[in-house]
C-alpha cells in the first residue's frame, strides 16, 4: 500500500461548491496560493488531471506557469476553443455556400 504521508510538493485541494469544482493551489515561499473555479463535468474533472500531471513535471510552481494557471488562463483557454469552434463552423458554412454557388453555376452552364 503506497505511503498517504507527506503530500507531494505539487498536490493541491479540490472540493465541490454548487455546479462547480474549485482547486486550491498552495502557495509558495514568494507567493500567496489561489483558487481557480471549473465546472463540475466530465470536462472540469479531465482539466483538473490535466493540471495535476502538468504540476508533477513542472520545474516551477508559480502562478502563471504549467501547472499552475490563474483563472484568468482558463477561461482564456475556453474562449480560444469557443472561437476555434466558431472559426470552424464557419468555414464549414462558407464551403457548403460555395458548393451549392458552383451547383447553380453548373446549373447554368458557367
Amino acid at each position: 500500500m503506497p505511503e498517504k504521508y507527506p503530500l507531494p510538493d505539487y498536490a493541491v485541494s479540490v472540493w465541490v461548491a454548487g455546479d462547480n469544482l474549485m482547486v486550491a493551489f498552495p502557495g509558495t515561499v514568494s507567493e500567496q496560493g489561489h483558487t481557480i473555479k471549473l465546472p463540475a463535468s466530465p470536462a472540469g474533472m479531465q482539466t483538473i488531471v490535466r493540471i495535476l500531471r502538468d504540476r508533477a513535471t513542472a520545474r516551477d510552481l508559480r502562478l502563471g506557469h504549467a501547472g499552475t494557471p490563474s483563472q484568468y488562463d482558463l477561461e482564456a483557454d475556453q474562449r480560444y476553443a469557443i472561437i476555434l469552434g466558431a472559426m470552424a463552423k464557419a468555414k464549414a458554412v462558407d464551403e457548403a455556400a460555395q458548393a451549392e454557388a458552383r451547383k447553380e453555376l453548373e446549373a447554368l452552364g458557367l
